[in-house]
């Protein structure tokens, strides 16, 4: 045990005793007595000694044990003050004046890319803290699609790693030609997994492998001009492969011939990422079970009792269910119901470290513009960040978007609740949570919900689908795609010439639905468009019995390209639909494909759509194109999903960590259990130390705290003995 420093301590140091812990494990920690005394006090053997410079114990905790021999150990108050006069009594009854207080603090910022950064300015992180290399580029003129799922990445030095790639791992290839060490622009990043690899060895030692990926690659054949590069960074297989640990440290230090110091920074590193998890519930559309991996064996199907458990699955479990919806390309909003929910993105911090990094929960204190401050604990400091992202909703053409609780500039940072129809004794108030926000306001000034943050559960949910299609690996895109409008069309109102006069929806109880998917020989094929559009057919109060589903799209296109490296481009525009009979949901076996390119009524650049051609063309779906023009859509035709019997290679829901940072203030509820230890004029006077003599000054050291049975149960020391006179008052205090 040591000695209160007395320049850095509180004046009073209170620990618990084991007897005190004890009965907090048994239900029973109730404070009944307190005692007040001098026994580090020598009243004689230095004549006219400055008592206040003396040292004081620190408070032990084996303060008092009663568990038997040989840890019993009892060390009361030994020289007790007594209540009045010279003999008699010593305990006294203290008052119980119990408070609430919050209390604020930073976590960082986590993730894979550099702090600092802007929207279309953002490195990512290379040192061997975050990959297992980032020393090797691919050459982009290599990459010619056609099946090719081989590629060579070659020794090129970026950082002090020293790693090499290995089958499992991850590579990310950002292609913007220029090959920089971390740093990249508005273009295609895409994730594969290796699943084969093979050194080339030089004269030098082995510079260079071929890595056989887990599908087929970009077509820069035509597109790519010499010298074009592109930076891999490789990522291992698993958490524990780089940033987690299976056995964590111990907070104290075990080995003591490299004793340090139990807070040594090697037994406190934490993990510097967060995890990702994508649990479906359907398969995507165009994925046949009978032949293809579905959904419930995709690599996160272990965490869909979280979508339950959120609200996005079962719709009656909970009356929050229109709170997920998104803005179609006209700024209509679309709301998603709890059953149509396909997916959803958790992003949380799982990992085996010691340390608290979170505290107890995200901070989410509202900024008040009459008293603008940046203090810790705002929810303004929250902010997820993808940087990879080309956000279709941007206001601006730069890659990169910042998702805030509490937009600056905006008032929308209010509690909402989950509420259970199951049992409503946990309906006061419910499942707290934040919506997530971009700063893209649209025509009305709304801007774009993405998520929910759930403070007290410290995890991010994406359910925005398209986000989520960006942010998996095996979509074969880092950007968004918009949700157009749909709307009923009379037979031959664009096409009068040859056109059937009867409509592809017959009736209200028919309803279609409807996606699209955009590809292009210049780049690669990717996942449709993950939100799917719905509309019911015509009604009996409609002039015609049938309508054809019309489908336009606004100016939502600001990555598309005409071909060049930056962005995406696309050579074809097919429209996905599928008609369904009153509220049954889709089938993922059900789309059909209609190829409706030819529609555009605009010009094309070089053979690529141009965003004019899109916005100005109504595409519509007549019946003959969906009985005879479509054929049924089948989404391994355009991206390598794996067999059934292949689970080793990459599929939906293998994400593991968040491509992305967060930032967030943290916050804890300190439950003070304060004990306010009055004495009175003519109270607690005289003690009973030995060396001390009636009529004389008097200091007062330590005070114990009892129960019922006058136990030891919490053991104070003052930083230095305290002269007794007058009325005074002790705060002992304890934090839960």
């Amino acid at each position: 045990m040591s000695y209160i420093i007395k320049n850095t301590s509180g004046l009073i140091n209170t620990r618990l005793t084991d007897v005190g812990r004890r009965n907090i494990s048994l239900g029973s920690f109730n404070v009944s007595y307190f005692q007040i005394g001098d026994s580090e006090v020598n009243y004689t053997a230095v004549p006219n000694y400055n008592q206040t410079n003396n040292n004081i114990l620190m408070p032990a905790f084996n303060a008092q044990n009663d568990s038997g021999a040989p840890q019993s150990n009892k060390q009361n108050i030994k020289y007790p003050y007594y209540v009045t006069g010279n003999a008699g009594g010593t305990y006294g009854i203290p008052f119980l004046d119990s408070q609430i207080q919050a209390v604020y603090n930073s976590a960082g910022v986590k993730g894979f890319f550099a702090t600092g950064g802007t929207q279309g300015f953002w490195s990512a992180q290379t040192s061997s803290a975050y990959t297992v290399t980032s020393n090797y580029f691919v050459d982009m003129t290599t990459l010619n699609g056609n099946g090719q799922t081989g590629i060579i990445v070659t020794l090129d030095y970026c950082a002090a790693t020293t790693g090499t790639p290995a089958v499992n791992d991850y590579i990310t290839l950002f292609l913007d030609g220029n090959g920089g060490c971390g740093n990249f622009g508005t273009y295609p990043i895409l994730t594969y997994r290796i699943q084969g690899m093979s050194p080339i060895t030089g004269t030098t030692g082995t510079t260079s492998y071929t890595l056989t990926l887990d599908r087929e690659v970009p077509n820069y054949s035509s597109i790519a001009p010499a010298g074009s590069l592109a930076r891999a960074l490789i990522y291992p297989s698993g958490m524990t492969q780089l940033y987690d640990t299976i056995t964590p440290a111990p907070y104290w230090q075990t080995d003591t011939l490299n004793f340090e110091s139990p807070c040594d920074i090697t037994n406190r590193e934490n993990t510097v990422i967060w995890n990702m998890n994508i649990p479906w519930s359907v398969s995507p559309a165009g994925v046949f079970s009978s032949q293809y991996e579905d959904y419930t064996k995709y690599g996160s199907v272990t965490y869909i009792g979280t979508k339950e458990y959120l609200g996005y699955q079962e719709p009656t479990g909970q009356t929050d269910t229109s709170k997920v919806y998104y803005y179609n390309s006209f700024d209509e909003e679309i709301i998603v119901p709890p059953a149509q929910q396909k997916a959803i993105a958790i992003i949380h911090y799982t990992n085996q470290d010691i340390d608290n990094v979170y505290g107890e929960k995200f901070s989410t204190v509202p900024f008040d513009p009459q008293n603008p401050t940046n203090d810790t604990g705002l929810a303004r400091h929250f902010k997820l960040t993808l940087p990879t992202l080309m956000w279709h909703k941007s206001s601006g053409s730069s890659i990169g978007e910042t998702f805030w609780i509490d937009p600056p500039g905006y008032d929308l940072c209010y509690p909402q609740y989950i509420k259970s129809t199951e049992n409503l004794d946990m309906n006061d108030p419910g499942i707290r949570y934040y919506q997530l926000w971009d700063t893209n306001p649209d025509s009305n000034g709304s801007l774009n919900r993405v998520g929910k943050v759930f403070p007290d559960q410290e995890i991010v949910i994406i359910d925005d689908e398209e986000i989520i299609a960006a942010m998996s690996y095996k979509a074969n895109r880092n950007w968004t795609l918009t949700a157009p409008k749909l709307s009923l069309l009379t037979p031959n109102t664009c096409f009068p010439n040859g056109q059937s006069a009867v409509g592809v929806l017959t009736g209200s109880t028919q309803k279609m639905w409807v996606t699209y998917r955009l590809d292009s020989t210049g780049f690669t094929d990717s996942l449709h468009c993950n939100y799917y559009s719905v509309i019911a057919g015509p009604d009996s109060g409609c002039t015609t019995s049938s309508q054809n589903v019309a489908v336009r799209f606004g100016n939502e296109f600001p990555f598309l390209s005409d071909g060049s490296l930056s962005g995406y481009s696309a050579n074809s525009i097919k429209l996905i639909c599928q008609i369904v009979n009153g509220t049954t949901l889709p089938s993922p076996t059900n789309w059909v494909e209609i190829d409706v390119t030819y529609e555009i009524s605009g010009t094309t650049s070089d053979g690529y759509l141009t965003v004019s051609g899109l916005t100005g063309t109504t595409f519509q779906i007549t019946q003959d194109m969906y009985d005879n023009s479509g054929v049924t859509y089948n989404l391994a035709n355009y991206i390598d999903i794996p067999q059934n019997g292949y689970p080793e290679i990459l599929n939906f829901g293998d994400e593991y960590y968040f491509y992305g940072n967060l930032e967030t203030d943290i916050s804890a509820t300190i439950y003070e259990m304060k004990y306010l230890v009055t004495l009175g004029r003519n109270q607690f006077t005289n003690t009973s130390n030995p060396t001390w003599t009636s009529g004389t000054t008097s200091y007062v050291t330590e005070i114990g705290l009892y129960d019922s049975n006058k136990d030891l149960i919490v053991i104070s020391k003052l930083q230095s003995p305290e002269l007794r006179q007058g009325i005074q008052q002790y705060v002992v205090k304890l934090d839960f």
